[in-house]
């Protein structure tokens, strides 16, 4: 039995799909990519990268922008890209942000192209990886927030018309840097056992400013394609200060024996070391170690690097187990006049002894104590340390680089104050630029400021034109520096 109208509405159906299938397909569309010089490039081959550079409107100074892209439309006149979407996606396919109204101006065809086409061009394209950069007004219409490891789609409606990856940047020769990652130990240090780490208040709210800090750093080297590991789930530990004890044979002389003996005292334990004329730093502390090594096995020993004020290298011995050494009743810890003995301990409660010019590549007994400590042997990792604050308040900020000769490496230690300054210092970025482009200096300590470089000494800028970029000689230098094919590879290659 058939229901009334059957066959009216089977017969209003057909109707609609015949002229649905009556409609014309979209116009086909061909997508060129074009650098910021105007040539084509490989799609097969390119990705798109996010922006080191001040935006032209805003000025020259850092040079133009090679990370920008336009795109050449290619279609007949009835195509209507006269407007795009724009969508940018996270590593993950999460979509970031989006230009609902991407729009392109008519200009001529390249040779080659049918007479009966019309070609579209868009202006460039910036990527950038904060909302300070995305939200100037300047730029605001051709930029969009990007994601290294994520993508950019240019779409004609729902229909998607190419997608590029985000990587490294572009060279010269179109060739881009590879993609890179940097393994970071985060610890954040409380000011005494027990205690408040130093900053946050508390172990919940020391790992979420952390993990901003940590989010502003990836923000800034993902310009050279680096990115920092896990930054959504970063792994952040709370630490109470190391207990252990750090002997330097030496002193900050750095001379050779002259001869004396070297006495040390832990509870009714008495320990007496005879140095001979001649003999070396660190042949005398390979003896203490053997002489310490009783009760809780041998001290580890490490030579460092010679100082401004040193003939030869002095020695330490990290001493762990809970058992101190201290100076044996009114006996001095050393009767040889040319090779003192000191004895060193983390105190944070009157901020952290920093380096100087002379001992920068060495660090200071208190520094080498707190780094030697949390040392997890591995200089292809980043120890990172938060600390209260530096001494007498003179920095945020320092770092070890690998160096011919040191023993200490691939580390960065910033303070509370660090953390307050933000996106003005970029601080955290700026020290782990040290490590990744083995720079012991800035370029403005001998030359002219550059106050939109990371790596700028001295400058504190919250705005667009503060030290949030990397140029590509700085990308360059720390693939060269730090790279997979490095003689310590800080930064792995991801696959």
């Amino acid at each position: 039995m058939k229901l009334p109208g059957w066959r009216k509405l089977v017969a209003g159906a057909g109707l609609v799909a015949a002229q649905a299938h009556a409609q014309p397909p979209p116009a086909a569309v061909e997508v060129r990519v074009l650098n910021d010089r105007g040539s084509v490039l490989d799609v097969a081959r390119t990705a798109a990268s996010l922006s080191r550079t001040l935006p032209v409107e805003l000025g020259d100074i850092p040079g133009p922008d090679h990370d920008a892209l336009r795109f050449l439309l290619i279609a007949t006149p009835d195509a209507g890209l006269d407007a795009l979407e724009v969508v940018t996606f996270g590593a993950q396919g999460r979509p970031i942000d989006v230009i609902v109204n991407f729009r392109t101006e008519p200009t001529t065809c390249p040779d080659g192209v049918a007479p009966e086409l019309v070609c579209r061009q868009t202006p460039p394209l910036r990527l950038v990886a904060d909302a300070l950069d995305r939200a100037h007004s300047a730029v605001k219409s051709r930029s969009l927030r990007a994601e290294l490891g994520g993508s950019v789609r240019l779409a004609l409606g729902a229909r998607k018309l190419i997608e590029l990856s985000v990587g490294g940047p572009r060279r010269a020769s179109g060739v881009r840097l590879e993609r890179l990652r940097a393994r970071l130990r985060v610890l954040v240090l409380r000011a005494r056992p027990g205690g408040a780490p130093a900053i946050g208040g508390t172990d919940v709210g020391a790992r979420q400013l952390m993990q901003s800090e940590l989010g502003n750093a990836a923000s800034i080297w993902a310009q050279c394609g680096v990115d920092l590991g896990p930054v959504a789930k970063p792994t952040i530990e709370i630490v109470d200060p190391p207990a252990s004890q750090l002997l330097n044979v030496g002193c900050g002389v750095g001379q050779a024996a002259s001869g004396g003996v070297l006495q040390l005292a832990s509870g009714r334990r008495r320990v007496s070391l005879v140095t001979h004329p001649g003999e070396s730093p660190i042949a005398i502390a390979l003896r203490l170690s053997d002489l310490l090594s009783a009760d809780h096995g041998a001290p580890q020993v490490f030579e460092n690097q010679r100082t401004a004020g040193d003939a030869l290298p002095t020695a330490d011995l990290l001493v762990t187990g809970g058992r101190e050494w201290r100076q044996s009743g009114t006996q001095p810890l050393s009767s040889d006049p040319t090779l003192p003995l000191c004895v060193g301990q983390v105190d944070l409660s009157d901020g952290l002894t920093h380096f100087g010019d002379g001992d920068a590549f060495a660090g200071t007994l208190e520094e080498r104590a707190l780094l030697r400590a949390f040392d997890d042997g591995d200089p292809r990792s980043v120890e990172v340390l938060v600390v209260p604050g530096f001494e007498r308040g003179t920095r945020i900020g320092e770092s070890f680089i690998v160096s011919p000769g040191s023993s200490l490496s691939s580390s960065v230690i910033i303070d509370r104050s660090a953390i307050a300054a933000g996106a003005r210092s970029f601080a955290l970025a700026h020290e782990l630029g040290h490590v990744f482009m083995a720079m012991p200096g800035h370029p403005d300590d001998f030359g002219v400021d550059q106050s939109w470089s990371l790596m700028d000494a001295d400058v504190a800028d919250g705005t667009i034109f503060g030290p949030r970029r990397l140029s590509l000689a700085d990308c360059e230098r720390a693939v060269i520096q730090s790279g997979p094919n490095a003689l310590t590879p800080v930064l792995e290659a991801v696959p």
